[in-house]
């Protein structure tokens, strides 16, 4: 029988089904080629991250699928497919999300390293915390790594260079910068008083999942 969050879950997959075919009818009747190929790689990107996991021999919890699946929606398939990423501020939210994200998954994979669902140490605290943002600013970096290289090799400014110069580049990382400090915040708030933060919950539901992992 269904639960709640599966339902929940197959009700998103419908929707961004029903968008993705709808975006790919409106570039086909404009013959929006770029459009096309935008919504080519909308019928990929949900898959990534799963895969990625499925490397790792990691589960996703319910509730990770959830955020993959709305997140994708809106930075590809809205943001790309159709056009979002000219609205004002919608580039910059996108980033102070995947900040967030990046940051959550980043310390479950610092627990899975540890193989320890709780931190102890004073000098293991220091290291969670440098980890999280460290491997939440690669991440920025690199995305904008791509999307310079996309400038050179393929002329697509997606970095607004030729209008802002490094402007957009690092209000992108800021972005994302303060999306992970807020997150850090709240590990910081749970290590030393307990505070339990949804993102906390998020945490210990993916360690109790692959709890056999840990075990191994």
């Amino acid at each position: 029988m269904l639960t709640k969050l599966s339902k929940g879950l197959y009700c998103l997959y419908g929707i961004y089904i029903v968008t993705l075919i709808s975006a790919f009818f409106i570039h086909i009747k404009t013959i929006n080629l770029q459009g096309i190929m935008m919504c080519l790689s909308a019928c990929l990107t949900p898959f990534l991250f799963p895969l990625f996991m499925h490397l790792c021999h990691l589960k996703m919890t319910i509730e990770m699928k959830m955020i993959n699946i709305v997140f994708i929606y809106f930075s590809s398939l809205i943001g790309s497919c159709l056009g979002g990423y000219g609205w004002p501020c919608f580039d910059k939210m996108i980033h102070f999300i995947s900040g967030i994200i990046i940051s959550v998954v980043a310390a479950m994979f610092f627990h899975f390293i540890k193989k320890e669902k709780y931190i102890h140490h004073q000098a293991d605290c220091y290291i969670y915390y440098i980890f999280i943002m460290a491997v939440n600013l690669s991440i920025a970096v690199l995305w904008e790594f791509y999307e310079y290289a996309m400038l050179i090799f393929f002329q697509n400014d997606c970095i607004h260079h030729y209008t802002t110069g490094v402007h957009d580049s690092i209000t992108d990382m800021l972005c994302a910068f303060v999306g992970g400090g807020i997150v850090l915040y709240q590990v910081i708030r749970y290590v030393h008083k307990q505070n339990r933060y949804v993102i906390i919950k998020l945490m210990h539901q993916f360690y109790n999942q692959n709890i056999s992992c840990y075990e191994k």
